[in-house]
């Protein structure tokens, strides 16, 4: 009997035990009375506008650009005709930027370089050394002209094609390419005026100054200023006569001047009764070209070469 109490009483300290066990296990709902945490709510901070008190106005400084004088020494061009031939001319700068220029073309006796003591002359920064020459007048500047120019100039001489030394072959359509593209690279140099460029030309040399003259007034953006021809002759296929009148004809009138000898049957006949055109004669000589360059003859060929320059620059 007491080994039975003993074992009631165990088994009821298990059932206890089991039971507070399972108890522990459980969840309790929260005491009501418990104060939930207090949640700190922060204000956003105000975004501060930009002033609108006024500022200076931001300064910029402009960017010049120097006015390059390039050296008076020539400087060799080469340049390329409409129809792919390269040629080579020689530009001399002149002394202030932009300049005037004047396109110098040769005779089929011989290329560019007739114009050398010219060129040298005109352009008037040193280079010329007078050197007597017995033989081409052209090229003995010893009787060259006081330079009474009203404006610094730039010059661009250049070889026609076949024509280094002498030419070698007669090729007008060709030439006349040649001059269009002389005229185009001239008016496009460096320190160069487009819209002041002058031609000057011998025999062949003239018939392609007008025409250039003419040609380049057709182009957008180029201006001949005027033309002075030693013996042209209605050489290159382009009537002389139509040419001359075109420039004539123009407001204003581009100046043509005309040198021509009397015993020089294509350059009279070429000069003659063109209204406007201005025609020196040097009495009755063979003379042609080049040749109407020398001392002595009647009114000094370069000073007439400057008159055009300075009334074609000047209008006066």
């Amino acid at each position: 009997m007491k080994n039975l109490k003993v074992l009631s009483l165990a088994f009821i300290l298990i059932v206890i035990m089991a039971s507070c066990q399972s108890r522990a296990g459980e969840v309790f709902p929260e005491d009501p009375d418990q104060k939930s945490p207090t949640t700190t709510i922060t204000p956003p901070v105000p975004t501060l506008l930009p002033s609108l008190t006024p500022t200076s106005a931001p300064t910029f400084t402009p960017t010049v650009t120097p006015v390059v004088i390039l050296d008076p020494v020539p400087i060799q061009i080469d340049f390329q005709t409409e129809d792919g031939v390269w040629l080579t001319g020689n530009y001399y700068p002149a002394d202030v930027n932009p300049a005037p220029l004047i396109v110098l073309m040769h005779w089929a006796r011989g290329d560019q370089s007739e114009w050398d003591q010219v060129a040298a002359w005109l352009q008037g920064r040193g280079l010329l050394e007078p050197t007597p020459d017995y033989n081409y007048s052209w090229k003995s500047s010893v009787w060259f002209p006081e330079r009474i120019l009203d404006k610094s100039i730039g010059i661009f001489t250049f070889n026609v094609r076949e024509c280094v030394g002498v030419c070698k072959a007669y090729l007008p359509m060709e030439w006349l390419m040649d001059v269009e593209a002389a005229l185009d690279t001239a008016a496009n140099l460096q320190g160069v005026n487009g819209n002041q460029i002058i031609t000057a030309g011998a025999s062949i040399g003239a018939d392609g100054a007008i025409y250039g003259c003419s040609w380049l007034n057709r182009q957008e953006g180029g201006a001949c200023r005027g033309s002075f021809l030693l013996s042209p002759g209605s050489t290159l296929t382009i009537p002389f006569d139509s040419i001359a009148g075109e420039l004539l004809n123009q407001e204003p009138p581009v100046p043509v001047y005309c040198l021509i000898g009397l015993r020089d049957d294509a350059s009279v006949e070429t000069c003659t009764d063109i209204a406007g055109l201005t025609v020196v004669d040097y009495g009755y000589i063979e003379n042609h070209g080049f040749e109407l360059l020398q001392p002595g003859v009647g009114t000094n060929p370069l000073l007439l070469l400057q008159e055009l320059i300075n009334i074609a620059l000047t209008g006066e």
